[in-house]
């Protein structure tokens, strides 16, 4: 009896440790690139150039957060500038230069966010990583998020399904499906940011 007392407070603290060394996950918003996401940490931000499958050449901004061995991205591709025929296959485009990275590819399929379609991937690394991605596309603007984790990382998932698109005004975007799972309409949300 004792001792299961001794194991209860040594897990307790054990936990109440590592909780105090976990990073504090903020929601970062930007409304010029109109989307929210939770993040363990400031994201660094650069500017790069992405090549589509089709078209030009198209501006990109990259979010960074570096939490050790863990590393969770947001890229951000607005074709504002685009062909418009050059848009449609880009989350198709971008889940396939993944799948050319190398490494096991354990679960590859359709996925949405809030109702917007676009794509997920998880990979095991040739070093036993585990990267997770989910590919969006909404108003002309590409959203791919990775994570670059150790494997069993809770916050890889959490990364992932924290992501909100939103509007010109900063409320979050969320579609009603119709009785033919088509997107409908715009559904009405109390987010805004």
């Amino acid at each position: 009896m004792r001792v299961a007392g001794i194991v209860a407070v040594v897990s307790v603290l054990s936990a109440s440790t590592l909780l105090a060394q976990a990073p504090e996950w903020i929601v970062y918003v930007d409304r010029a690139e109109r989307f929210t996401i939770n993040f363990p940490g400031q994201p660094t931000i650069s500017e790069r150039m992405y090549e589509p499958q089709r078209g030009p050449m198209q501006p990109a901004r990259v979010y960074t957060v570096q939490d050790g061995p863990r590393r969770y991205m947001v890229t951000v591709v607005n074709f504002a500038g685009a062909n418009v025929n050059d848009v449609p296959h880009a989350v198709a485009w971008e889940a396939w230069n993944y799948r050319k990275r190398g490494g096991e590819i354990t679960y590859d399929s359709f996925a949405n966010v809030d109702r917007i379609n676009g794509h997920q991937l998880h990979i095991t690394n040739a070093d036993k990583t585990v990267t997770i991605v989910g590919i969006y596309l909404h108003a002309r603007r590409l959203y791919i998020l990775e994570a670059r984790v150790p494997p069993n990382t809770p916050g890889a998932l959490h990364f992932q399904q924290s992501l909100q698109i939103l509007d010109e005004q900063g409320k979050r975007i969320r579609y009603n499906v119709d009785e033919n799972g088509d997107r409908s309409t715009r559904a009405n949300t109390t987010d805004a940011y």
